[in-house]
This record gives C-alpha cells, sequence and structure tokens, in this order.
C-alpha cells in the first residue's frame, strides 16, 4: 500500500523519468561505440583484402578470381593477414593457387 502511494508521487515519477532518460543516453552511447568499433574492424578486413588482391594481381594475375572469390568470404582479420604473409613467400602459381584453398579450408573451421 505505501509502495503504491511513494509510485504516485511526482517525487518517485521525476527520478524514475531521470534514471529512464540516463539509461536511454547510456544505451545510445554504447552503442555508438560498438558501431564504431564495428566499422573499424571492418574498414580493417577490407583494407586488408584489397591488399592482398593487389599484391595477387601484380604478381599472380591468373588466379584474381579465385583469390577474390575466396578472400571475400573471410571474416577475421588474421586469417587474412596470415595468407598475405605466405603469399609474399611464394614462387609458384601453383603455391599461390594453393594458399587460396587452404583459405577456404581454413573458414570453414571459424
Amino acid at each position: 500500500m505505501f509502495q503504491d502511494i511513494l509510485r504516485e508521487s511526482w517525487v518517485y515519477k521525476e527520478i524514475g523519468q531521470e534514471y529512464f532518460e540516463q539509461g536511454i543516453e547510456q544505451g545510445i552511447e554504447q552503442g555508438i561505440e560498438k558501431g564504431i568499433e564495428k566499422g573499424i574492424e571492418q574498414g580493417k578486413l577490407q583494407g586488408q583484402r584489397e591488399m592482398l588482391l593487389s599484391f595477387v594481381q601484380k604478381d599472380f594475375p591468373e588466379v584474381a578470381i579465385l583469390a577474390r572469390q575466396q578472400v571475400d568470404k573471410i571474416t577475421d582479420s588474421e586469417i587474412l593477414q596470415g595468407a598475405f604473409l605466405k603469399l609474399v613467400h611464394v614462387q609458384t602459381l601453383e603455391e599461390a593457387k594453393q594458399i587460396f584453398f587452404d583459405l577456404d579450408k581454413s573458414d570453414e573451421k571459424h
């Protein structure tokens, strides 16, 4: 009974509104932060993809289509970085192809 009376008071409503507004503000701030973080990660991934594909186009244009298909599916920046580091050391077209076939296998694990 006392709680009902308290809930109907202007003080209770005012405090409740204040906490409600703070909660909304905090939620918006957290949402913006997560959105920025996700945008940064997506930008990083896209940059890694383009760097790897540029290298492929320059040194192994014969596998550019395969590379694009595989690289576009990868969502882990460490996998992309690892593929690039392997690719800079290959000598033959077959070695380059194998890296992209292996990418398909490593993506299935994640």
